[in-house]
């Protein structure tokens, strides 16, 4: 008996060995361990093979179970026990024979003890086996059966979300001998992740991902790397990292470790799990990179966008959310949707654009906005004919106040109605979507005040229905959109046949075309037309009649206000003629508005005309209007102190501006233009310049050329000079003019030094030409000294006193001289090097002139006079140099041209003083430029008459344009000294030159 039971125990051993190498199927299991439990009732309880052979058969019930487990899981039996009982045997096999079992094999039946108790929801058995092994003395369980038992408790944690307990049994699982340990370091990070530790979750699965030896350690061979874990490590990653912040470098990262096959699932991931995480930006990005990975096509790429799309919404940015729906919407109209191939799909794509707009407009159905009008607009460009669709972008529209987008939509909406009432013509939702249109349209067509919509939406209505109730009123408003376009043609023509109808319906419509007809004809200013239009509806509507006679008198007005308006370049014949026409006109009955309207044209076309007369007259008129406004009063005055100013009227001019506001100046400037006009008309300017200075304030340079009128005016200007000093110093340039002209009136070499010591006049050209004034007078006292110094030669001590005094008296020359060249003061080079020459020849001949003594024999007398030659040459020499340098200042330079003409157009007094400069020169000067300077002396200064003046001026007022006639007056008041005329007279040539009126 015993014999056969070994040898049926020992095949069967054998059998499950060959069983297991091939996977052993629930009905070879049962075979296997109904042998084996045959075979193991008849063996001794003390038999040491007994234990082997139990645990082999707990084996088998476990390994029964799972299959069981398996097929329960699959036919989806809820209370089949099968693999429970089979859990539940195999357990207290292994309960019998963990007291018997070696070292290696007690922990691998205390794990599998812990396991099965584990699948049978006695967790607290299976944990309290598992502490057993950690708990155990060291040496009692290997390092491996340790590392498992580690694994599986923190497994336990884990489900039941002790991520704190379970990252600590996983890291000491990680210290065992582990063989799972790319698990352990998957579980790691994902309790790293659970307990918000982000970034070492993150860092624990990269370093997982870029370590293909720990890698190996999941794969049954060691050797090799799943490719499925990694697949699923690489996802989740991408859920890692959505915790943390994305940017392109996690992007990166992502994709460098994905699968080229996962990498862009992983990507849809990161950036759904970034979206779902509220991290818009971070999900844009990924989203961004997910496009840009090859091989994308145009339907993913339009769900793309519509992510991209609600993110940009749900973010609050719906102008941005907007373009990015615009574009995947572009993606349809580029790329469109291949209805054969991916039906389907086509379908749930449209289905999700509309549904992206719908609940849009329901968030914000109340206050819809801007970008929700923008996405109905997209939709609607995209898919045109969806009428629906349509009419709600009309509503949309609308409600925002957006009349012009609302018309362009219902007229949409209503075209494409008609369309789809001819496939389905019962359809009541089409036929009040078709109803309601036309009259929608011109709704919101006018309320838009867009004259392109209504314009279209009247052009719509009159040719769907030209004969309907309302068919004129349409075409009065379609003529009023021509109107209020500046289409006045078409205007016209449209209000002219609405007033033109032979019917009695719409008068109030026919009078009110009649007077935008004769607007359109104003507007294209045919005013000829004007004319003949108006009296023909005066026929029409007599009870308009006067006023529409009053519209032709006006059409006159205007024809020649248009000419005005229009400032062509017309000759003064057709200014004259434009004239004649205006004083052709009958005002009688007009209101005072006509009358100052037509008054000021005819005051404007006669001043263009140069009739003075008329200008004067026509604003005498115009002061006469009793409703005259004060702007116009001034207007008119201005126009008469035009016309004083023209006929030279000054003191007309100045009493007329004295009553004016002359609002267009300051109150300082007022002052001033009085005081020109007052000087202009000789009258006393003394109390406006006065005025002046008090309002002046902070301008400084004005009110000193104020200052300057008065001193020169004084009676005394040293005195008034002295009195303004101390403000006439901030404007050195003008002190300078003023003190030149006072000292050349008044001569008080004193005082100009004192000024030119105490102020900076000297930098400025009157400043210098004061100076050079006082240095003439110091030239000519030492030229005297110098010329009628003489040599000595009755004795020997006298003839050597008198010379050295001659030399030192010329050294004294070269020194001013020179300084003069310093000055660069050409008048005082000129004299000096003059006086130079020649007392350097005088000099030479007064040498040779001396006596020889007279104890001198022949020879020795001889020898005297070549010593005297000797010594006297160097003086001869020196002058015929300086007399060559003085030919080249006269020939090079064009300094006789400038005091020419700086004397020529010098007052009286400078003109004297110029005298004082020009008469040396003229001494020394060479024949041509010494017959120059003697006619300037020879042509003594005369002030012109008064008589020549009146005849100038008179001359002028009966030619004011008459530019010869005004530049003769001008010469004239020139030589008579009134700086101020000067000026008048100077601008108004320079006007008249330039074509410019006065």
């Amino acid at each position: 008996m015993m014999n056969v039971t070994w040898s049926t125990i020992l095949s069967v051993l054998l059998f499950t060995q060959f069983a297991s190498a091939v996977k052993m199927d629930e009905t070879t299991h049962d075979m296997v361990i109904q042998r084996l439990e045959m075979g193991i009732d008849g063996m001794n309880q003390n038999e040491p093979e007994r234990a082997g052979i139990v645990l082999r058969l707990a084996d088998l019930y476990a390994d029964r179970a799972r299959l069981k487990s398996m097929n329960e899981i699959q036919d989806q039996c809820k209370n089949c026990k099968g693999a429970l009982n089979d859990r539940k045997k195999a357990i207290s096999l292994y309960e019998q024979v963990l007291p018997k079992a070696d070292k290696a094999e007690q922990g691998k039946v205390v794990l599998q003890l812990a396991h099965l108790y584990t699948l049978n929801d006695e967790s607290k058995k299976s944990l309290g086996l598992y502490n057993r092994i950690l708990n155990s003395k060291s040496g009692t369980f290997t390092s491996e059966t340790r590392g498992l038992a580690f694994m599986n408790v923190a497994e336990i944690k884990f489900h039941n979300n002790d991520f704190k307990g379970a990252l600590k049994d996983y890291e000491s699982a990680k210290k065992e001998n582990l063989k799972a340990r790319a698990l352990a370091e998957f579980r790691i990070a994902w309790c790293q992740l659970n307990l918000g530790q982000n970034d070492k979750a993150i860092a624990t699965l990269i370093h997982l991902l870029k370590t293909p030896t720990l890698l190996a350690t999941q794969t049954t061979d060691g050797k090799n790397v799943d490719p499925a874990f990694v697949q699923d490590l690489s996802h989740d990653l991408a859920t890692f990292l959505a915790h943390s912040n994305v940017g392109l470098k996690q992007i990166d990262l992502l994709k460098s470790l994905s699968p080229n096959d996962s990498r862009k699932e992983n990507l849809k991931t990161l950036a759904n799990e970034s979206d779902r995480l509220g991290k818009k930006e971070s999900a844009l990005l990924v989203w961004a990179a997910y496009v840009d990975e090859g091989d994308v096509k145009p339907t993913e790429k339009m769900n793309v966008q519509i992510h991209v799309a609600q993110i940009y919404y749900d973010m609050n940015r719906q102008p941005i959310a907007a373009a990015a729906y615009e574009k995947a919407l572009d993606f349809w109209r580029k790329f469109g949707c291949d209805e054969k191939v991916e039906k389907d799909l086509c379908e749930d794509i449209r289905s999700h654009f509309k549904r992206f707009v719908t609940a849009w407009n329901k968030a914000q159905k109340q206050n819809p906005t801007v970008e929700l009008l923008r996405i109905y607009t997209a939709y609607t460009v995209t898919f045109p004919t969806d009428t629906e669709m349509l009419q709600w972008a009309g509503v949309v529209a609308r409600d925002m106040k957006r009349s012009k987008e609302a018309a362009v939509f219902f007229h949409q909406a209503g075209v494409q109605a008609s369309i789809d009432l001819q496939k389905d013509p019962k359809n009541k939702t089409l036929q009040n979507i078709y109803e309601g249109s036309l009259l929608a349209e011109i709704e919101m067509a006018e309320a838009s005040k867009d004259p392109k919509a209504r314009e279209s939406a009247y052009n719509y209505y009159l040719q769907v229905n030209p004969n309907g109730s309302k068919a004129f009123e349409t075409r009065y408003q379609r003529a009023h959109v021509y109107y209020d376009s500046n289409r006045y043609q078409e205007a016209f023509s449209e209000f002219h046949y609405l007033a033109s109808q032979p019917i009695n319906d719409h008068r109030d419509l026919r009078v009110k075309s009649a007077d935008l007809a004769l607007d359109s004809l104003v507007a294209m200013k045919d005013d000829k037309n004007l004319q003949v239009r108006s009296l023909e509806y005066a026929r029409f509507f007599p009870e308009r009649k006067t006023e529409y006679l009053k519209i032709s008198r006006k059409a006159t007005m205007t024809l020649v206000a248009t000419d005005l308006k229009n400032d062509k370049t017309a000759g003064q014949g057709d200014y004259k003629s434009s004239l004649a026409t205006l004083n052709a006109v009958d005002m009688s009955g007009a209101d005072d508005a006509e009358k100052i309207k037509f008054y000021k044209n005819k005051i404007s076309i006669a001043e263009k005309a140069l009739d003075l007369a008329v200008v004067k007259s026509t604003s005498n008129s115009l002061l006469n209007v009793k409703s005259l406004s004060a702007d116009d009063h001034e207007w008119t005055q201005a126009q008469l102190v035009w016309v004083a100013e023209i006929e030279l009227n000054f003191v007309a001019a100045y009493n007329i501006s004295k009553q004016m506001k002359l609002s267009e100046l300051s109150k300082a400037d007022r002052e001033l233009r009085l005081a020109l006009l007052a000087e202009l008309a000789g009258l006393s300017t003394k109390g406006h310049d006065q005025n002046y200075l008090k309002l002046a304030g902070g301008n400084i340079r004005s009110a000193n050329l104020v200052r300057v009128t008065l001193v020169k005016n004084s009676s005394n200007p040293w005195r008034d000079l002295t009195a303004q000093l101390k403000y006439l110093k901030q404007t050195p340039d003008l002190l300078a003019g003023l003190t030149l002209e006072v000292f050349a009136g008044h001569r008080d070499y004193k005082k100009a030094e004192q000024m030119l010591k105490t102020t900076n006049i000297s930098k400025y050209a009157a400043g210098q030409t004061l100076q050079r004034h006082l240095d003439l007078k110091d030239f000519s006292a030492f030229d005297s000294k110098i010329r009628t110094h003489r040599v000595q030669g009755y004795s020997e001590q006298a003839m050597q006193k008198t010379l050295k005094e001659r030399m030192k008296l010329i050294g004294e020359s070269e020194k001013r001289t020179q300084t003069a060249f310093r000055k660069h003061d050409w008048t005082l080079q000129t004299l000096g090097l003059t006086q130079l020459a020649r007392e350097n020849r005088r000099l030479y001949h007064d040498i040779l002139a001396l006596p020889v003594p007279r104890n001198l024999n022949a020879q020795e007398r001889v020898k005297y006079q070549q010593l005297l030659q000797s010594q006297s040459q160097p003086y001869l020499n020196r002058a015929e140099k300086i007399e060559i340098e003085l030919g080249d200042m006269w020939n090079k330079t064009n300094s006789v041209q400038n005091l020419q003409a700086a004397y020529m157009t010098a007052t009286p007094e400078l003109q004297k003083l110029y005298r004082d400069e020009i008469t040396p020169l003229a001494i020394s000067a060479p024949p041509a430029a010494k017959n120059r300077l003697q006619d300037l002396l020879n042509t003594p200064y005369k002030r012109p008459s008064q008589k020549d003046i009146l005849m100038a001026r008179r001359e002028l007022q009966a030619s004011p344009f008459d530019i010869s006639k005004a530049e003769h007056l001008r010469d004239l008041e020139s030589q008579s000294g009134k700086p101020a005329m000067v000026v008048y007279l100077d601008e108004r040539i320079s006007r008249l030159k330039k074509g410019k009126t006065l």
